[in-house]
């Protein structure tokens, strides 16, 4: 059970200083859990991230800060955490700090939007546990379509700061530890908002590729995906992109044809010798995906 490698974890923490325990919760995951934290730890306090300049409904479908009890195994909010993280885990994510509420938030709050080059500033989805592993390059997930990290050791630093433990549960269950900041002086000349290159933009846009294109087919063509167990999906979406990327496929239509093209033929994109043939061609740039496309057999 989960709840034995977070014991772990936790216990592993330094003493000193003490540290408090908050969950980042995000209610377009799951609108029932922050309500039914609040109502099973009477005091928990939570606060949206996102402020009420980025639209007053954003509060019902938007991640939280929320305060979590001191661990204790067999507290009934840690036991409830350690099965409930793996099955959605896009949903929650924990962190260890030794700040007081106010100031982390603050802290975070001031984290959730990202300059762009040319000027511009975006809403910076942390609190997605994919993106927060590609952000710092989380070595131990295999499940990370863009490895990372995007961020500068610097800018690292200052995003994690005041922070000595933050978990999340990849993909497939597994419960990763991130790194505290191990030298805050690096970060004494970033400010927040974090500034992004473009390098760094076209990092968080690939990342968030194999999700758009399961959502587009799950939406559109669901049929594709019924055979597949619902926990294999990704893998298998991020695997016909890469495929994609090497037959240099680069517009997303082109994209999208060829994964639901591999969905519907399986293995005969790999073992049919005409189908082999014929994306061959598409990558020595013979012909396009449409015109192979309309020779398979």
């Amino acid at each position: 059970m989960s709840i034995n490698n977070l014991e772990t974890q936790v216990l592993a923490l330094p003493v000193e200083p003490p540290l408090h325990f908050y969950l980042i919760v995000d209610s377009a995951q799951d609108s029932r859990h922050p309500l039914a934290i609040q109502q099973a730890e009477p005091g928990t306090r939570s606060q949206c991230l996102l402020t009420l300049a980025q639209g007053p409904d954003l509060e019902a479908a938007a991640p939280h800060l929320m305060t979590f009890p001191q661990f204790e195994r067999d507290a009934a909010s840690w036991q409830w955490i350690s099965s409930y993280g793996p099955v959605l885990p896009a949903a929650v994510s924990i962190i260890a700090s030794p700040l007081p509420f106010d100031p982390l938030y603050a802290h975070l709050h001031s984290s959730t939007e990202v300059v762009l080059p040319d000027g511009e500033e975006m809403i910076f989805a942390f609190w997605d546990p994919a993106v927060l592993a590609t952000l710092v390059g989380q070595l131990d997930d295999p499940t990370l379509h863009v490895p990372g990290p995007v961020l500068t050791v610097q800018q690292r630093e200052k995003f994690l700061t005041g922070i000595s433990a933050w978990w999340y549960w990849d993909r497939n269950g597994k419960l990763h530890q991130i790194a505290p900041a191990l030298n805050p002086g690096a970060a004494s000349t970033v400010m927040l908002p974090l500034r992004l290159t473009q390098t760094q933009v076209d990092m968080l846009v690939e990342a968030s590729v194999p999700d758009h294109l399961l959502g587009y087919i799950n939406t559109t063509k669901p049929e594709l995906l019924a055979d597949i167990p619902e926990t294999e999906r990704y893998a298998r979406v991020k695997k016909h992109l890469l495929e994609a990327r090497m037959l240099r496929l680069v517009g997303m239509r082109d994209i999208i044809n060829y994964v639901c093209a591999a969905l519907i033929y399986g293995n005969q994109v790999y073992e049919n010798s005409v189908i082999v043939g014929l994306l061959g061609g598409v990558r020595e740039s013979q012909m396009s995906l449409a015109e192979a496309l309309e020779k398979f057999p």
